[in-house]
């Protein structure tokens, strides 16, 4: 029985959340139109929200080899235009990481610097490294597992996984590798059985020469449901860290594999803030100063991180930065629904 309890609390609460209760449902709220391709994604349905792949996890691992892995670009958007959108209705739902509840602890600092992180404990075997092709256009950003019941899913951006440029399409070749080192993989390769991406992100985000633009990036967040390795899933190999939708965050910790100058995208990497700033200019996002550079995209935004087990409650993930300030996403609703759905296979 994995560790994974749900509850309608804030994160305050954390120790206190009552077992499996049923959190509340809800549809995904249309952003404003910006393009013709929303005519495409107009009439959304849950199976909409994703692809499935037909290829096979021997054919993902064949696909990257030392030369496209070493090569594969660093993904991170440049923040453009700010653009406000209705506040997402909160739901409040923790789930613990497969480690426990992980109680209060003093403020992390304030550190934006990017600095080696030490991988310690759940950090290191569920946190790592995500790769995606489009067309024979090969990228690299951040991931980790987070608990779910079906023991499969994986967290990063959207922006990882869809297109925001003119290509308006899914990623291909989608493989994970946690703990990843020097391009070590020692939890395996894993590949996506299928990817799931907010259609609020896939329609109105877009991202170009003035950086982001759209109300699609106030909900850039992903989850990827991970096919079995060796006869096992995902969490059971490597554990997974929390996740709390739309709940008050105590401070952060970030972690990321920056792959742009001066970073070489070898090794994790982790910002730390005790405040974080809530956007007023667009709704749904939080900054926090940090200069971690593309490549980081997708790398979890944890709080009431414990650094010595690893083991934190996911409210964000990298999203945008210029190098100084980093933004992400905050999960609240749509994005509920949405690993409701990648848990559910759906």
């Amino acid at each position: 029985m994995r560790h994974l309890r749900t509850a309608l609390a804030v994160l305050a609460a954390i120790t206190a959340l009552a077992a499996c209760t049923t959190a509340l449902p809800g549809t995904p709220k249309a952003g404003p139109s910006t393009r013709n391709v929303e005519e495409e994604l107009a009439g959304t349905k849950s199976s909409d929200l994703r692809k499935v792949f037909t290829s096979t996890p021997q054919q993902v691992n064949d696909y990257w080899n030392s030369d496209r892995m070493k090569n594969a670009k660093p993904r991170q958007p440049q923040p453009g235009q700010t653009t406000d959108v209705p506040k997402d209705e909160p739901v409040g739902v923790v789930i613990h990481p497969t480690t426990g509840p992980v109680p209060p602890s003093k403020p992390q600092p304030a550190d934006g610097s990017g600095g080696m992180w030490s991988k310690a404990g759940l950090s290191g075997s569920a946190n790592g490294r995500l790769y995606m092709s489009y067309g024979n256009m090969n990228y690299v950003c951040s991931a980790q597992v987070v608990n779910s019941e079906s023991g499969t899913i994986v967290a990063t951006a959207a922006h990882c996984i869809w297109d925001t440029h003119e290509g308006r399409e899914w990623a291909s070749n989608v493989m994970f590798i946690p703990g990843d080192t020097n391009g070590s993989s020692p939890y395996g390769k894993w590949a996506a059985e299928s990817i799931y991406a907010p259609t609020e992100f896939r329609r109105d985000a877009t991202d170009g020469a003035r950086g982001a633009q759209g109300t699609g990036w106030s909900y850039d967040y992903a989850f990827l449901r991970m096919r079995p390795l060796g006869g096992r899933n995902i969490e059971d190999a490597v554990g997974g860290q929390g996740i709390a939708f739309d709940t008050k965050a105590e401070s952060i910790r970030t972690l990321g594999y920056p792959a742009g100058p001066p970073f070489d995208g070898r090794t994790m990497r982790t910002c730390s803030a005790p405040t974080y700033t809530e956007n007023r200019a667009r709704n749904n996002t939080l900054s926090i100063p940090c200069v971690m550079t593309g490549g980081c995209s997708g790398g979890g935004w944890f709080t009431r991180f414990n650094d010595s087990t690893g083991a934190g409650y996911m409210i964000s993930s990298h999203s945008t930065g210029n190098d100084v300030t980093a933004w992400g996403a905050v999960m609240g609703k749509i994005a509920y629904n949405l690993y409701k759905s990648a848990d559910a296979g759906a």
